[in-house]
Parts: structure tokens; C-alpha cells; sequence
């Protein structure tokens, strides 16, 4: 190895070699300079676009500027001293060329996910986590197309038949589809799951078709995962999800109070006047959404009771605050309804006894 480079520096491919490598130099100052400059004025435009393409450009051109010098180095040696039988240098820049579209494509893709725009849009946005979800399978889709377009096109350059491959994968797809058919069917769920939002990660769902309810812990390529209050994990197939209703309960804007309230017979003209109190308690509780005022009104007569009805609507989400809120209104109205004398109804059976 030693004699091989002492023959190159004392023979004219010294300066052949010695040219190469200068002029990758001044490629390489040059490209600094000019992604330098574009990179000042693209400061000052609006979008954040040719930010991220001047980003994205430059260590792959250093990787081509580099690579490219010595594809060139490497065939003036092998000119001189045969060192490979096949040396195709077009096919090698070629090649090249496309690793390196293919190369700058993805790190676009993934500059773009990680700048400040998107950020920005993550924050403006009222559901943040399942928007970032669904760019993120979005981004991974269009990396995926670019590798297989790649590989691809380097496979027909390197003489393999392309039409032939995708009858085959045509076909193996159907055989593959056939007997994944479940896996599939998985993988696309969860696809809709990302792309429709239903639901993201931490929210309460719950389904009224099935037994599912319970905080939503992960979503996977086959399987939800959802916590259930008895601190079970249930796993869900993702393909369940596109055939039963689910109820988000996170994304409510408020909680109901629906509560029935059955009075004695004998208190039937005390009524108007507890419903009329309620009723005015209702409205003056700051904890009640006044946008949603209130119904209080006498509903039926019962089998053993004269009822009224209380619907109205917390501020508050949270479930605790909720029941705390709701105990305070049953405990008030219960207090009414002794101030004026009444009572609430139980159950109750008369039997007519008449003896012959």
C-alpha cells in the first residue's frame, strides 16, 4: 500500500488526484456560501418552508459533493492501475443521485415535523396530542412511499424487472391479505383512529354496544389499550372500533344533573311552592351553567308518589366536583321540602280490608 501511493505522488495522477480533491473543496466552500446567503433571506420571507429545505440540503449535498470525488478519484486509480473489471461510473452517479433525492425527501419530512410552524399549529389547535398523532402517521406514510420509490427505481437500474416484481407482489399482497385478513383489518382501524380523532390518549371513552369504559392508555398499530376503573386493561382490536358507537365522555362541556323526586299524596298542594324554591335555588347557584337554565317542573303521579323533575347542567367536567355539586343540590332540595312541611315519598301499599 505504501509503494502504491509513493508510485501515485511520483506520477502526473498525483495531480489529477490533487485537482480532484480541490475542487471538491471549493464545491463544498461554495455550497456553504450559498445556502449561507439563501439562508439570510429566507429569514426574512414569511414561511418557514425554504428554512426547512435549506436544512434538509445541507449534509446530504456535503455527502454528494464528497462521494462524487471520490467515484472520480476511484476511476482515475482504476484507469491507471485496473482495480476493478466493471467500473460503471454513470451508474454510480446515478445511483447516487437518487439516494440522495430520497435522503433530502426525508429529512424535509422530518425537519418539517419538528419546526417551529407545526409546533405553533399544535399550540393553536384545540386538541393537540391527537393532531400530532395524526401528522405523525401522516409523515410516516410519505416516508415509507419515498424508500419504496427509491428502492424501486434502483432495482430496475440494477437490471431487475420491475413489472414482473409488482404482478408478484400483486399477487402475494391478495395471499397475504387473505390470510391477515384480521391484521389488516387491525392496522387500518387504528389508521382511522388517527386520521377521524374519536379519541386520543388519557380520554374516558366508553361504548354503549360493548362493555368498554375506561381511560384510554395507548393506541397501537393492532390494539387499544383502555384502563378500566377496577384497574383492568382491556385490549381492544382497532377494527372493533369502526362497528360500535363510542362515547368520549373527556370532550363533554358539562355534567348533567337528572334526578327525579317523588313527594307524599297529602303534600300534592305544598308542590308549586317547593318546585317554585328549587327552582329559584337552581338559578342563583353559581355552580349550575345559567346558559343551560334550569328546569325544574311537576312531572307525574305516580303509584305511591307525586314527582317532580330537576334538570340542569354543572360548569364543572370533573367528575368529583360533579358528585359534590349534585349532593349540594339534593341536600338543599330535601331542606325545602321540610321547610314547607312535606316529605319525600317512599314506596308504599294500601290494602282495602272489607270484611262480609
Amino acid at each position: 500500500m505504501t509503494d502504491m501511493i509513493t508510485m501515485i505522488f511520483k506520477t502526473d495522477l498525483s495531480i489529477q488526484i490533487t485537482l480532484i480533491i480541490l475542487i471538491a473543496l471549493s464545491l463544498l466552500f461554495i455550497k456553504n456560501k450559498i445556502i449561507l446567503l439563501f439562508t439570510g433571506i429566507s429569514k426574512k420571507t414569511a414561511t418557514e418552508f425554504d428554512d426547512i429545505l435549506l436544512k434538509s440540503l445541507q449534509i446530504p449535498l456535503t455527502f454528494l459533493i464528497v462521494v462524487v470525488s471520490l467515484v472520480f478519484i476511484t476511476e482515475t486509480l482504476n484507469d491507471t492501475y485496473q482495480l476493478f473489471d466493471d467500473f460503471n461510473k454513470p451508474k454510480i452517479l446515478y445511483v447516487l443521485t437518487i439516494i440522495i433525492i430520497a435522503w433530502t425527501l426525508i429529512k424535509v419530512l422530518d425537519n418539517y415535523y419538528n419546526s417551529k410552524s407545526f409546533l405553533k399549529g399544535l399550540k393553536s389547535s384545540d386538541d393537540p396530542v391527537v393532531i400530532e398523532q395524526t401528522y405523525e402517521i401522516t409523515i410516516r406514510i410519505f416516508k415509507i412511499i419515498v424508500i419504496l420509490i427509491s428502492l424501486l427505481t434502483l432495482m430496475q437500474e440494477f437490471g431487475l424487472s420491475i413489472s414482473g416484481l409488482l404482478a408478484f407482489g400483486g399477487v402475494g399482497g391478495l395471499v397475504v391479505g387473505l390470510a391477515a385478513k384480521d391484521l389488516l383489518s387491525n392496522f387500518f382501524g387504528g389508521l382511522m383512529i388517527y386520521f377521524d380523532r374519536p379519541f386520543k390518549v388519557g380520554e374516558f371513552i366508553k361504548s354503549p354496544d360493548r362493555n368498554i369504559e375506561g381511560i384510554v392508555e395507548s393506541i397501537g398499530w393492532r390494539l387499544t389499550v383502555v384502563r378500566t376503573f377496577s384497574k383492568n386493561v382491556l385490549y381492544i382490536p382497532n377494527s372493533a372500533f369502526s362497528n360500535i358507537i363510542v362515547e368520549n365522555a373527556t370532550r363533554m362541556t358539562n355534567r348533567r344533573i337528572n334526578e327525579v323526586i317523588g313527594l307524599r299524596y297529602e303534600d300534592l298542594d305544598k308542590i308549586p311552592e317547593i318546585v317554585n324554591k328549587v327552582r329559584a335555588y337552581l338559578d342563583q347557584n353559581s355552580n349550575i351553567d345559567q346558559s343551560n337554565k334550569p328546569v325544574v317542573y311537576f312531572k307525574s303521579f305516580s303509584a305511591s308518589s307525586c314527582d317532580f323533575f330537576i334538570y340542569a347542567f354543572t360548569n364543572t367536567k370533573d367528575w368529583r366536583e360533579f358528585l359534590e355539586i349534585k349532593e349540594d343540590v339534593l341536600y338543599q332540595t330535601s331542606k325545602i321540602i321540610s321547610e314547607n312541611n312535606a316529605a319525600i315519598a317512599f314506596p308504599t301499599t294500601t290494602i282495602d280490608w272489607t270484611q262480609n
